[in-house]
């Protein structure tokens, strides 16, 4: 795959990052916004990650290494998919599978409905930070359910949180969340598995 070192620094990238992140803009941050196509999975950032695995007992490791992390900072780390390996270069493919790697991660450590609604609401609370006022999320239903989650545990977290940002927020979102299907699980027969799921509710 092509190297994104020729397109621009790793350093070049993450000093844009961190100013787009710091911007700020008075004008910006008062427009009522729109905030589409959002898996909330993505959201799980490597503190609230921390926070699950430690209420639910959990040992977190490196899923190639097998190392385990013993400390917050060691798996905030290894989210950073800006690193450089060797000789300062990182291609396509190696930042493509830390992005997965941590994305799929995440569905390990939800495993009570407490842990989804504080997913929900982190989320939620930041965006009514940023003056989000409607929002269109999307979730991996499959993801959870192969880890033994019931579909009323994560929506139940999900809906309880959904209905406290309208409330308290003012952040509204799409009413049915809608499904997104993993197609990456394939059955031994070469077809695709796909979990019965119930109707939405």
């Amino acid at each position: 795959m092509a190297n994104v070192e020729g397109a621009l620094s790793i350093d070049s990238r993450r000093d844009l990052r961190n100013s787009i992140a710091n911007t700020k803009s008075p004008f910006i941050e008062s427009l009522p916004k729109v905030e589409l196509h959002v898996h909330i999975e993505g959201t799980l950032t490597p503190e609230l990650k921390w926070k699950f695995s430690q209420r639910n007992g959990q040992t977190l490791s490196h899923p190639r290494t097998g190392a385990v992390f013993s400390t917050l900072e060691e798996l905030q780390d290894s989210h950073d998919t800006m690193k450089p390996v060797a000789e300062g270069q990182m291609n396509n493919e190696e930042e493509t599978l830390s992005f997965f790697e941590a994305y799929y991660g995440g569905f390990e450590v939800l495993k009570t409905k407490q842990d989804y609604y504080d997913l929900a609401m982190h989320y939620f609370e930041r965006a009514a930070g940023m003056n989000v006022r409607y929002c269109e999320l999307f979730f991996d239903p499959q993801g959870h359910t192969r880890t033994g989650v019931t579909w009323d545990t994560m929506m139940g977290g999900f809906r309880e949180a959904q209905e406290e940002a309208e409330k308290r927020l003012n952040v509204c979102s799409n009413s049915m969340w809608l499904r997104n299907t993993i197609t990456t699980d394939i059955h031994p027969t070469g077809q695709k598995r796909m979990d019965p799921l119930p109707p939405p509710r």
